[in-house]
């Protein structure tokens, strides 16, 4: 395949599927290298939270405090974390050193897909289920793309380890997604968006709230859910999703219990009858 040397920044007006090839390559050794580790805008993933705090021995509390600041993402109004640069003059990111990344098994997903990133497109209505393409970043610096190494997209893929990744922070993409197909249809309330925080970017909050909140008052949740989740930090990451789809955009992952959904079609009915009254 002809090789491409970069000669400017941006992102090449180009969909890759899986069986795209492209050419690249990043060592120690190469002159470039650990330069794109600086002034970088990165944000996390739930899963590169949960990776990073425990590989840190931090809890979340600890892990965002020091290593991250909010963010609102300005298309679906929704808060996220990035990762805080240091405070120098190459804004470097707090993990690099002269040998590479610190956390290098444990880095982030934006680290791994790099110098691909993966889009998602959906239409709402004739294709909710959507296609997964990527695109190819090219910065002037890296030299990477004059690699005689040869790659697919798959083959890149596996190869840093992204699938798990991207299926762990499925729930989270899925939110996002809706969200962004309802636009300014749908914006969530205050405590929507903290809620949606919350089960982002911190588990140990989100346990917190499965266990000691009225949540299980109001949904069923088999027993053997509920074992799980108490100590599997994925399998809760996975439950807090599909319990905020449930929560905010009425999807049938969770199930109210009988009592509480009487209850609420009581009210709903005395609410339209005081209204019909008033009208």
């Amino acid at each position: 395949m002809p090789r491409c040397s970069t000669s400017q920044d941006g992102i090449e007006p180009r969909k890759y599927d899986p069986d795209s090839t492209f050419a690249f390559a990043c060592h120690k050794g190469m002159k470039c290298y650990t330069h794109c580790c600086s002034d970088i805008n990165l944000i996390l993933t739930p899963y590169d939270i949960i990776r990073m705090k425990n590989r840190l021995g931090l809890n979340c509390d600890q892990f965002l405090a020091v290593y991250t600041k909010p963010e609102m993402l300005s298309r679906t109004k929704l808060p996220v974390v990035t990762l805080k640069m240091l405070d120098n003059e190459k804004k470097s990111c707090p993990f690099v050193t002269p040998d590479g990344c610190a956390i290098y098994e444990d880095r982030p997903l934006s680290c791994r897909y790099y110098p691909l990133g993966m889009a998602a497109f959906r239409e709402q209505e004739t294709n909710p289920a959507g296609e997964d393409f990527y695109f190819m970043v090219r910065e002037s610096h890296c030299r990477g793309f004059e690699s005689d190494r040869d790659w697919t997209v798959r083959e890149w893929r596996e190869d840093q380890g992204v699938g798990p990744y991207d299926e762990i922070n499925k729930g989270w993409m899925e939110f996002m997604l809706r969200k962004k197909s309802f636009g300014l249809q749908m914006e969530l309330s205050e405590e929507g968006r903290a809620m949606f925080f919350m089960v982002g970017s911190n588990v140990d909050q989100l346990r917190r709230f499965v266990f000691e909140s009225s949540l299980l008052k109001k949904y069923d949740v088999d027993d053997k859910t509920l074992e799980t989740i108490k100590t599997d930090e994925v399998a809760l990451l996975k439950f807090g999703f599909d319990w905020l789809q449930s929560a905010l955009f009425g999807a049938d992952h969770f199930k109210l219990k009988e009592k509480v959904r009487k209850d609420y079609a009581k009210k709903a009915k005395a609410a339209a009858k005081s209204a019909k009254k008033k009208g």
